[in-house]
């Protein structure tokens, strides 16, 4: 049984979760996710470009080879204007370096929190980045909330492993300029802004030191030539309009930005309806970035002052000539000719006949392939384990020149394979009859290629990821004709995101993943690389490569993944990418079930078992539980058919004491292989579809409660807001009302109304309603209010005077002291008496958006704030209004449930409890 225990990996509690912030915010991110991975299906997005607008964009960027990497904090720190200016306008390749992936903030679409949201503001930011033409990295920190200086994030990021964490992106990158959208000093506003300014300067020196950081680790050593911040300096035209995209590059940012919709960025693209309204003075940058940049360090041009520059590349040889002079002697003829195939390709872009470029984009592209064969990769020769011997006359590594090429052939290639599709007419499309593969199956696939041109085009070569090496028939593909081609693939794997699955401190694991950004089921070591140093956009399961013989040139294009295609009723025609999975998956609802302690327990647990096989399934399911419960409903084997999904509900039955306890469900086959997770979808119509892996395990948290006999809530959606469930699992009545249709209920029917988090700021609706919320007050009936953004305009909500600072006030250090200022408040007392070990255990912070100015008529029972500052009543805030009660919390209780800490549920039963009298013990 211990063994069948250890395989769910249950994730280990901390002895003493004081013992530091990792223990925490660990044990936080686990319970919200119980060890769950991550897989993201790819779509054909809506930003993709495609025709004229295509063809632009690749062929002019066959002639700019230019760098640019931004660095900041989170999703939705970008400055979109400046990488839609960039990429988009000036064809240089931009990427942006998002130190996390945003896991501790807030969600206004939904209810995922920690690393789901992560994964959800994984997949905006490269919707954003489809937008405005950038790429996208990531550092392995992970988001534990907000931060209120350097020194504290310190204390959950080790400096030098974010730092190399930077470094590796740099070196991977290799960009001639970096730009950091924070400043590195106090007045950034927010620690990780602080940190993610601090990491970008020390990186932009520390990334060509082998010393501190060793090339087999961190990559081949890169010195960026110049350092930007914002500031007075060189100004980017923003507003500038693109005639073939059809938009000014601050209307692109604005839509890019709009991406970030769990942040409640939706409406943003209605800014760059009005003219100028994206820009700042003159329609030059605004409140997405753009304006100006000021040069804060350089290698090169350092005669000329920062005001006096003219371009950020300004001392930088951006011309193809000096890819040529970094070239092996015997290909710089190749390359040469490149450069003038690339110039003649511009100046004879023709979008209504787009074929004629076709011969001359081939030759580009077979030109550069060669020379890209000639050269290797400079990324793999020190990341080696162990390292290999070098290829015969190329040096054991690369020096500066040597980088640049190898990353300029790179970006080259890549819009050369988009330029000759596009000029060629060639539309391919890589169909798979299935989502997902079980391990060890095959499946057909149907590779289908239509020639929308004007010259007949030769297919030499067709090859899917997992598909055959050898047999293929050439054929000619003639004008205005198709063809299909079917070939049979297997061994894919499944589709986790490499960050999730094990920590250490606030950053997720060390990895390495293959050079390519292909998954695969096993890789040669000598070819993988850390994980930070593949570019989000690149990771794919899959990729079609197709040979095409055009005017009688050879040339490899990426034709993208095997894709299943499906119609969802509400989103459309969806592409989602073929990955493999387990045969049999299992999975409950929730991985947090909370319990009343000391009473009997009777609850049905449904478990959804699923098989993705094509063959018949049957196996042995163990359950572990605690000895205080009995288990029944399970059956001891069972068989699927192929692809069959059922649902077992297992019931438990007995009673708990106070603490936390592990259950779970493990399948176990005939040849002894076990089984223990499974996977549920996070859909939303702006973003590729996710699916989250989770093990097949659950926590038990039993805690001490009373709950009024004649308690019910009505509970008010907020954002990111699950509490409802979790109320219901400890006894309370509650029922969820959608704020749209408040207005459809009779209150009257309920004790206790709560409004949860930020309802306000995500609901319109709601604020039409407050005064009739003070009204249910003011009759009898008890109303919570939880935090939000937007109070000081909604005065009708408050029955006296509260306001908010500008920038309102918070408790971010978890064990923060809480001192009790009226001891005998219902708030602490009725029906649960809250003592000092409530307080214990909370997770990622205390409170949020705290009050700054609070009437004398409100009762404050506690205080508390950060240390070094200073006192705040505002955490919890109650007043009798008319014949009820109103009570407002600026506590963070929706991290606290879903994180298991029995204090939060005790005290949110007091603050539903509030106008409702008398108590009683719950009854069985």
């Amino acid at each position: 049984m211990r063994a069948i225990r250890t395989f769910l990996r249950m994730p280990d509690l901390p002895l003493n979760p004081l013992d530091s912030v990792r223990s925490r915010i660990l044990t936080h991110r686990r319970l919200a996710a119980a060890a769950f991975c991550v897989i993201v299906a790819s779509q054909t997005a809506s930003a993709q470009l495609i025709g004229a607008a295509e063809l632009d964009q690749a062929v002019r960027g066959l002639t700019v080879t230019a760098r640019v990497l931004v660095i900041a904090a989170h999703p939705d720190d970008e400055d979109t204007q400046t990488i839609a200016y960039l990429a988009r306008g000036k064809h240089v390749e931009t990427a942006y370096l998002s130190l996390t992936r945003g896991d501790g903030g807030q969600n206004l679409i939904g209810n995922e929190l920690g690393e789901s949201l992560g994964a959800i503001r994984t997949e905006e930011l490269l919707a954003a980045r489809r937008v405005d033409g950038g790429r996208q990295y990531f550092t392995r920190a992970y988001d534990f909330g907000f931060s209120k200086n350097a020194d504290e994030t310190a204390n959950h990021w080790p400096r030098d492993s974010i730092l190399g964490d930077a470094v590796t992106v740099i070196r991977a990158f290799r960009p001639h300029v970096i730009y950091s959208v924070w400043s590195g000093t106090p007045a950034d506003g927010h620690g990780h802004h602080e940190t993610a300014g601090i990491v970008a300067r020390e990186a932009f020196e520390a990334a060509g030191d082998t010393v501190r950081f060793p090339a087999f680790r961190y990559g081949e050593p890169w010195e960026p030539l110049k350092f930007y911040r914002r500031g007075p300096g060189v100004s980017l035209d923003v507003n500038a309009y693109d005639p073939v995209l059809g938009r000014t590059f601050a209307a692109i940012a604005a839509e890019s930005r709009s991406q970030h919709r769990s942040q409640g960025f939706a409406g943003v693209a209605l800014r760059s309806i009005v003219p100028g309204a994206a820009g700042g003075r003159g329609g030059r940058g605004g409140p997405f970035g753009g304006g100006s940049l000021m040069r804060v360090a350089t290698r090169v041009n350092g005669n000329v002052a920062p005001a006096d520059e003219r371009s950020i590349f300004d001392g930088i040889d951006t011309s193809f000539n000096r890819l040529v002079l970094a070239a092996p002697e015997q290909l710089r003829v190749d390359l040469a000719g490149a450069a003038i195939k690339a110039d003649s390709a511009v100046a004879a872009l023709d979008f209504r006949e787009p074929w004629r470029l076709a011969p001359v984009i081939a030759r580009l592209t077979a030109a550069v392939q060669h020379v890209r064969s000639q050269v290797p990769a400079c990324v793999l020769r020190n990341q080696r384990t162990p390292p290999r011997t070098q290829v015969a006359g190329m040096p054991a590594t690369c020096n500066q020149a040597e980088l640049d090429l190898d990353a300029s052939l790179s970006t080259i290639e890549r819009r050369a394979g988009r330029a000759l599709l596009a000029s060629t007419g060639i539309n391919i499309e890589a169909i798979a009859p299935t989502e997902l593969l079980a391990f060890g199956d095959s499946v057909p696939v149907t590779i289908t290629m239509v020639n929308h041109g004007r010259d007949a085009v030769t297919v030499r070569d067709v090859r899917a990821t997992g598909g055959p090496r050898t047999g293929f028939h050439e054929f000619t593909l003639k004008p205005d004709s198709g063809a299909a081609v079917t070939q049979t693939v297997i061994g894919y794997p499944d589709l986790r995101s490499w960050w999730l699955g094990g920590t250490r401190e606030a950053l997720f694991e060390y990895r390495r993943s293959p050079a390519d950004g292909i998954a695969r089921v096993s890789a040669n070591s000598a070819d993988l690389v850390s994980a930070v140093a593949i570019s989000e956009e690149e990771r794919r399961m899959s990729e079609v490569r197709v040979t095409l013989e055009v005017a009688g040139v050879s040339a490899v294009v990426n034709a993208g993944p095997l894709v299943y295609r499906t119609a969802d009723p509400l989103l459309g025609v969806q592409d989602r990418p073929l990955g493999g999975v387990p045969p049999v998956t299992l999975e409950f609802d929730r991985n947090l079930e909370w319990m009343p302690a000391g009473k009997p327990i009777d609850r049905m647990l449904r478990l959804t078992v699923k098989s993705f096989s094509d063959s018949e399934q049957t196996f042995a399911l163990v359950v572990v539980a605690p000895r205080e419960l009995r288990v029944d409903s399970v059956p001891p084997s069972v068989t699927l058919g192929p692809r069959e999904r059922r649902e077992i509900f297992v019931r438990l039955r007995g009673s708990l004491k106070s603490g936390r306890y592990e259950f779970g469900a493990v399948g176990q086959f005939e040849s002894g292989a076990k089984f223990a997770e499974g996977f549920s979808s996070i859909i939303y119509p702006h973003i590729r579809p996710i699916y989250r892996y989770r093990t097949s395990g659950v926590y038990l948290q039993a805690v001490d409660v009373t709950v009024p006999q004649r308690l019910t809530v009505a509970y008010v959606q907020g954002v990111g807001d699950d509490n409802a469930v979790y109320l219901r699992q400890l006894g309370v009545p509650v029922t969820v009302i959608d704020p749209a249709t408040i207005a459809q209920w009779d209150l009257s029917r309920f004790t206790t109304v709560v409004i949860g988090t930020r309802a306000f700021d995500a609901s319109s609706d709601l604020v039409a309603y407050a005064p009739r919320l003070m009204d249910y007050a003011k009759n009898g009936g008890t109303l919570v209010l939880q935090y939000g953004q937007t109070f000081n305009s909604i005065p009708a909500l408050f029955p006296f005077p509260m306001s908010w600072q500008q920038r309102a006030e918070r408790v971010t250090v978890e064990e923060a002291p809480v001192t009790v200022l009226k001891p005998t408040s219902k708030l602490l007392t009725t029906p649960n008496r809250i003592g000092d070990d409530d307080w214990k255990d909370w997770v990622q912070e205390r409170s949020l958006y705290m009050p700054s100015a609070i009437d004398p008529r409100y009762e404050t029972p506690i205080e508390m704030h950060d240390p070094d500052e200073n006192e705040n009543k505002g955490a919890l805030v109650m007043a009798p209004v008319g014949k009820g009660m109103f009570v407002f919390t600026s506590l963070s209780l929706f991290r606290q449930l879903p994180g298991a800490v029995p204090g939060s549920a005790r005290l949110f039963v007091n603050l539903l409890s509030a106008g409702v009298s008398p108590t009683v013990r719950l009854t069985p």
